[in-house]
């Protein structure tokens, strides 16, 4: 490694000492000052550079020649002091002089060289505009749990001076840099008051409810929805896809019972004889709510179940279609609101635009308030599924309006005054810190004007080791192959800026990457190269946790949840030696980390979360965050009653709430399992159904066998023992079915009854 890094160090050494030359075209003037040569030039990041001549003046009087496009950044910068006692020395400059003219000439008045033979030693600095200097890295590997780091940076003297035997240093801070008018002579302009006068006063100019000052751009809608737009999630009370299965269920109320033959049993047995008329030995629901469904019969001939027999119960039936059809057209509505949601989420994640949700009731619909809260939160649970940020999202409840249908709109926030003086954009913001860097050459240099020069900022062995870095969320990342790396240890005091890597490892070039801004002491990953050596298949995931009971009416809920997403990721290494693999993984303002590896590092706003990865291992990793929402919850549902039950083992309920929500999870559970044991059951009578067909086949076959009356008559015994099996179990069948309504009804009472004890503390729906 040492061999490899002394060749390109020379390399660079050398380019440093003759400089190179520069495409931009020099400037032909600069700050003149009585021949008198630069000792240090320190160029910074912000578009200026730091001059400082020292001069040896005698008769009392230093001149200086100013360009006119430069005297504004001197005159704000200029410092003229006296080396030996300290002290600031006067300047003066004519106005008199033509301002057209190219240079201003200044001239320095200095008091103690003014008599005869006396010598001042004077120290002039002033800031001037400048290029920005380059910084560039190069980085060599080793196995030794270090790496070597040299940074340079390339400066560009467009001055349109020599700079001879200057010691030239870069450097960077938060420093703001901006022109000034220093030059121009200003007058006020005083105004004549008249104790007589009259003035009419205008009220102030109204300002937007979303924020900005008046004449600013006013917030902009940007989608609405009407509430048969809405996808309501699983488990609230409206969700399409319970009340569709409702619809179905119901209507197989009314079609045959595919176990149940014309007598509404198993088959009409004749056992005296050997024979059986089994039922139809398969059933075909149709497709339309409670239509009865059809079956083909053993010749392949269509068959279609008997309809209701009385009047009632065909009302029931068209009114069950009726509706089936209305939750279809229902449907296709559901998929439009969620199209527009889908357009919106990118624009907001990529402009980073705030987001106002309101929700609106119809005034005639029961609890209109609670009402429009909940449209407005189950819009704001999409988005942030979709990846918008919960910060960027607002929810209003404006309840009933007049003219306004019930449903949401969504508004975009008007910029504030801040933003729109500044003439920012939100995406453009940075939170990165901003450190601080200077780095000066330890010998004077020479840099011809119109040339460049590269400046040695850092030449250091440092802690650093090859690993890789999994980054799915950057412009140029991946999210199925992780990046080679090299991890290192910034050695220096100062900030090492934004720039080129170039990494070289058993003596070869093997990468190049860009350094973020890495700050003094700290460490950085910088990934240099795609091999696909470590393989990553992810899969993202959301649920939602119970945290607080709101409010509760006959059933239906208001809770504050977690609502959840997970990220797992795995990883699978090809490689045969042991490596280190970070993820980069940032966390959006809102979300909080639930979950998550416990070794990391910090890079912004971003955490570098290390796994350790054996050779040819796999690798679970999940990352776990939560946002508080609102949601409306239906305690009938399943998915409600899943939830419930993490709820219950949970520190949130009281011990009242506990037991009560306890006794209602028993009986669900009472619930579900009756009706497994009756879809076993009707399994088992569909098998002896089968099991009897070929019996009785078998049967009337053997009737042309004169010799066959012992094996006719134990395949009769079969039959009849099968028989008996098959009573048995529609008798099964009927207690479990009437044990399931027993239980249905006994939820629906405990559901009736549950009571939340702190409801009364908490009536309001709250808003995360």
């Amino acid at each position: 490694m040492r061999k490899l890094l002394a060749g390109f160090l020379f390399a660079s050494a050398l380019s440093g000492a003759t400089g190179c030359a520069s495409k931009a075209k020099p400037s032909t003037t600069f700050v003149k000052v009585d021949q008198v040569s630069l000792g240090k030039v320190v160029v910074y990041r912000n578009g200026v550079a730091f001059y400082e001549r020292r001069a040896q003046v005698e008769g009392g009087k230093l001149t200086v020649r100013v360009p006119r496009d430069r005297v504004d950044d001197f005159l704000k910068s200029l410092t003229v002091v006296d080396a030996k006692t300290g002290k600031p020395l006067p300047a003066s400059f004519p106005r008199q002089q033509a301002e057209g003219g190219p240079f201003l000439e200044m001239t320095l008045d200095i008091p103690t060289a003014k008599e005869p033979g006396q010598v001042a030693d004077v120290v002039l600095t002033y800031v001037t505009e400048a290029p920005v200097w380059k910084p560039s890295y190069r980085i060599a590997i080793s196995d030794s749990g270090k790496v070597m780091l040299e940074g340079w940076a390339i400066v560009d003297n467009t001055s349109g001076e020599d700079w001879k035997d200057v010691m030239v240093g870069v450097g960077s801070s938060s420093a703001l840099s901006f022109r000034y008018d220093l030059w121009s002579v200003r007058t006020v302009e005083r105004e004549t008051l008249h104790i007589d006068e009259q003035f009419a006063v205008a009220p102030p100019t109204a300002v937007s409810p979303y924020g900005g000052a008046g004449g600013e751009a006013a917030p902009t809608m940007v989608a609405e929805l009407g509430d048969d737009e809405i996808r309501r999630p699983a488990g609230h009370p409206e969700n399409l896809d319970a009340r569709l299965a409702r619809n179905a269920e119901e209507s197989e109320d009314y079609a045959p019972d595919p176990d149940a033959g014309s007598d509404g049993d198993f088959g009409n047995l004749d056992v005296t004889s050997g024979s059986i008329a089994p039922a139809p030995p398969s059933v075909s629901r149709g497709s339309g709510a409670g239509g009865g469904g059809s079956y083909r019969d053993d010749s392949g001939s269509k068959k279609r179940p008997a309809k209701p027999k009385d009047a009632a119960k065909a009302a029931r039936v068209a009114k069950l279609e009726q509706e089936r059809a209305q939750l279809e057209y229902q449907r296709q509505r559901v998929s439009e609101g969620d199209r527009k949601v889908a357009q919106l989420a990118p624009d907001l994640i990529k402009n980073r635009r705030n987001l106002v949700i309101e929700g609106y009731a119809d005034a005639n619909e029961p609890g209109s308030e609670q009402r429009a809260m909940d449209r407005a939160n189950i819009v704001k649970m999409q988005l942030i599924d979709a990846g918008v940020p919960p910060a960027q999202i607002r929810v209003v409840n404006r309840g009933a309006v007049s003219g306004q249908r019930a449903g949401v709109r969504m508004v975009t926030e008007a910029p504030t005054a801040e933003k729109s003086a500044s003439g920012a954009k939100p995406a453009e913001a940075d939170a990165s810190p901003v450190g601080e860097s200077h780095f000066q050459s330890e010998i004077p240099m020479t840099v011809a004007k119109g040339t460049s020069v590269m400046v040695s900022m850092v030449r250091a062995e440092t802690d650093g080791e090859q690993v890789y870095l999994y980054d799915a969320e950057s412009d140029r990342g991946n999210d199925r192959f992780a990046f080679k790396a090299v991890r290192l240890h910034n050695p220096t005091d100062s900030t090492l800026e934004t720039g080129p890597v170039t990494v070289y490892g058993d003596d070869r070039y093997i990468g190049e990457g860009l350094t973020e801004p890495i700050p003094p002491k700290a460490n950085v990953v910088v990934p240099f190269a795609l091999d696909r050596q470590i393989v990553v298949d992810r899969d993202d995931a959301t649920e939602n946790q119970v945290a607080r009971l709101v409010t509760l009416q006959r059933g239906i809920l208001t809770a504050e949840v977690q609502h959840i997403k997970r990220t797992k990721l795995t990883f699978t290494s090809r490689l045969h030696t042991a490596t280190k693999v970070y993820v980069r993984h940032t966390t959006e303002k809102g979300w909080l980390v639930l979950d998550a590896p416990k070794t990391y590092e910090r890079l912004g706003d971003a955490h570098l979360f290390e796994i350790a990865l054996g050779a040819g291992e796999t690798k679970v990793v999940e990352i776990a965050e939560a946002t508080p929402l609102t949601r409306t919850l239906d305690l009938a549902q399943p998915t409600t009653l899943d939830m419930m039950k993490v709820f219950v083992d949970s520190p949130h309920p009281s011990p009242e709430l506990k037991k009560q929500l306890q006794d209602l999870l028993a009986i669900h559970r009472e619930v579900i399992d009756t009706d497994e044991k009756i879809a076993n059951l009707r399994d088992r009578a569909a098998e002896y159904r089968l099991r009897m067909d070929e019996l009785n086949d078998q049967i009337i076959s053997l009737k042309k066998v004169k010799t066959a009356t012992s094996l006719s008559r134990n395949l009769q015994d079969k039959m009849k023992d099968i028989s008996d099996r098959v009573q048995k179990t529609t008798i099964d069948i009927v207690d479990n079915q009437e044990k399931l309504m027993l239980a249905k009804v006994r939820f629906q009472d405990a559901l009736a009854e549950l009571t939340l004890p702190d409801a009364a503390a908490h009536l309001a729906v709250t808003t995360p």
